[in-house]
């Protein structure tokens, strides 16, 4: 079974734009979209760039930098080599959390339904 590292109370992530969080050795950009929670490396792999502070529209988010665009789901948009590595999140007792050993598959970490 994979670790996991509690990254944020999920009412601290702001709707629809990034938040920077470094935590076990990473510097991650997590976005809430709606009912859905992406997590990238917050770093351009193109020019550096703070994806955490790039403009969020739909799924993708825009680096600030240099405007290249990155699919927070399982669509890359920065251009057929450039990719921000995403990571697996869930949401556990109202806490974003990191599965800490791979990438996250395919497709946005829902939370559960309120109770």
């Amino acid at each position: 079974m994979a670790a996991t590292i509690p990254l944020i109370e999920l009412s601290a992530l702001p709707e629809g734009r990034g938040r920077r969080i470094c935590k076990a050795g990473l510097d991650l950009a997590l976005f809430r979209i709606g009912d859905a929670i992406y997590a990238i490396e917050d770093s351009c792999p193109h020019g550096g760039g703070s994806l955490s502070n790039g403009k969020v529209q739909g799924t993708r988010v825009k680096c600030p930098v240099h405007g290249l665009t990155f699919g927070l789901d399982s669509c890359p948009s920065g251009g057929p080599t450039l990719e921000a590595r995403r990571f697996a999140v869930h949401v556990e007792a109202g806490t974003v959390m990191l599965t800490a050993d791979d990438p996250s598959p395919p497709g946005p970490q829902r939370p559960p339904p309120a109770e």
